[in-house]
């Protein structure tokens, strides 16, 4: 991800998306969870995305998809056989768009998706990808899919490409943090979130009015099913995940601050170093003797933030905890709203049932 390249600032301001690619997505998500292929692998489901680029309109149209394989564990100690299998995905991948450019579909890749529940699940080597494909289009984009929060009735697929501090700290693989706060980059800025219109066809349109309007249609608005709390496990899942978070958040903040005051020191060092030789040097330039040089205090070696990725695992995690956040808020609203409704609900019937009662008992007299 060090490679240089030129950052090209993106001109798409919203996508439209083809309900063939929603329809696409959730198939193979939802085929892989039911098969258990993601807790197995350890991977999130993942794919490419095709499409065009309207510049003119600043749209990007993004109108089919094919997932991509798997990453399969190498079993043998051969070195070139995890080189091979990367070599047979790409080789794969392009006899796909092959078949789509022969049947006159949009072969252009206009980015990938990947599955994440809660959508939280930025991670390194998701940067490397954004990076690469943003590399190869400034307009390439990635759609996140949130299975559990569709599998409760609300279809969420967002989209998110590298704002351009991102990603020209991206082009340099130099998260320091003297970099990230030069370049004003914060858990909130580091991506930019598109706007996405889901466009269906006007055949689809014709059918869903026609079950609208049709008295046979059977509405589904007296059920009771509106009121079931079932996100108790999403819940908890998405709070243990948060929790997680905020350790290692912990963890880097402890990590942060070493570094900053050994950071102060070294340079405290220096400058009383670099003072002292500077009037050392006056006074031997006074004698008449040669000044010393600098570089013995040049070669000092300056701090350095015990993290791998500098300050990007911290702004993941951030970012991470700020999704599980809204998710766990959203969920939380909901339910109680559902409990109060109930609770109307309930306490209406216990009325109504003391008046019947009431009624009877005095009719009986």
């Amino acid at each position: 991800m060090s490679t240089a390249v030129t950052i090209t600032a993106p001109s798409v301001k919203h996508i439209l998306l083809d309900s063939l690619v929603v329809m696409k997505i959730v198939k193979h998500v939802d085929s892989e969870l039911h098969a258990g292929i993601s807790e197995v692998s350890g991977d999130a489901c993942a794919g490419v995305l095709t499409g065009l680029v309207f510049l003119e309109d600043s749209r990007l149209e993004i109108t089919n998809c094919f997932p991509t394989v798997r990453n399969e564990p190498v079993i043998d100690d051969d070195a070139n056989a995890a080189q091979q299998y990367e070599e047979q995905k790409q080789q794969e991948m392009l006899d796909m768009l092959r078949k789509f450019r022969t049947m006159n579909i949009d072969y252009e890749i206009v980015g990938f998706y990947q599955s994440h529940q809660f959508g939280a699940g930025f991670s390194h080597d998701l940067v490397e990808s954004m990076f690469d494909y943003q590399a190869m289009g400034p307009e390439n984009v990635v759609l996140i899919y949130d299975p559990i929060k569709t599998r409760q009735g609300q279809l969420s697929i967002r989209a998110w490409r590298l704002s351009t501090a991102a990603l020209d700290l991206a082009s340099k693989n130099d998260w320091r943090p003297e970099l990230v706060k030069s370049a004003g980059l914060t858990y909130q800025n580091m991506f930019e979130e598109l706007p996405i219109i889901i466009k269906s066809s006007y055949l689809n349109n014709v059918l869903m009015s026609e079950l609208a309007l049709s008295k046979s249609y059977s509405s589904d608005k007296y059920s009771t099913r509106h009121f079931d709390l079932g996100s108790k496990k999403s819940l908890e899942k998405s709070v243990r995940a948060m929790m997680a978070n905020v350790d290692e958040l912990n963890k880097s903040i402890q990590s942060l601050t070493k570094y900053t005051i050994d950071k102060q020191r070294h340079d405290n060092m220096v400058f009383s170093l670099t003072q002292k030789r500077q009037q050392e040097n006056e006074s031997r330039l006074a004698r008449g003797d040669p000044p010393l040089p600098m570089d013995d205090i040049k070669r000092i070696k300056a701090p350095q933030l015990q993290t791998r990725n500098g300050l990007l695992d911290e702004l993941l995690a951030s970012f991470d905890t700020n999704a599980l956040a809204d998710f766990s808020k959203t969920v939380t609203s909901e339910n109680i709203t559902k409990l109060f409704i109930a609770e109307a609900v309930a306490e209406e019937k216990v009325v109504g049932t003391k008046d019947r009662t009431l009624s009877s008992v005095s009719s009986t007299r």
